[in-house]
């Protein structure tokens, strides 16, 4: 049965561009890069200091030539995944500071404070620093 979430994907136009963008932008650490042939690689990325066996990895995924057509069309339109933080305040300030294109916030919600940032492709992402939630 399944038992968690292992890994979830990123259509990507380069997998070197978008390897060094989310770890020098996000600070996520690089861990696999491994070629399979026909220019196709399997790269993974985590949060730092997590532990492998308990995340769930973010997938980098280059289409190839066949797929480029469809897979490319949705760049920048696929993802709405949510990060958390201890400080998003904080956090939005590193992320701007390194450049990073900060859409919304950080606002305070009823589930805790949260910002919107953008990828180098227009993909959407959500950091909440999480509060608890009476009721």
């Amino acid at each position: 049965m399944l038992n968690k979430l292992a890994h979830v994907c990123i259509v990507v136009r380069d997998y070197d561009e978008a390897i060094q963008w989310y770890t020098e932008k996000l600070g996520l650490e690089l861990r696999s890069d491994h070629p399979f042939g026909n220019g196709y690689r399997w790269v993974t990325l985590g949060v730092n200091g997590g532990t492998m066996k308990q995340d769930t990895e973010i997938v980098l995924y280059q289409p190839g030539p066949r797929e480029e057509d469809s897979r490319m069309s949705r760049l920048g339109q696929v993802s709405k995944w949510v990060f958390g933080t201890d400080n998003c305040q904080r956090d939005v300030e590193v992320l701007r500071s390194r450049g990073v294109n900060v859409v919304d916030g950080p606002s305070e919600l009823p589930w805790g404070i949260q910002a919107m940032f953008e990828d180098l492709y227009g993909n959407t992402f959500v950091m909440v620093e999480t509060k608890e939630m009476k009721g």
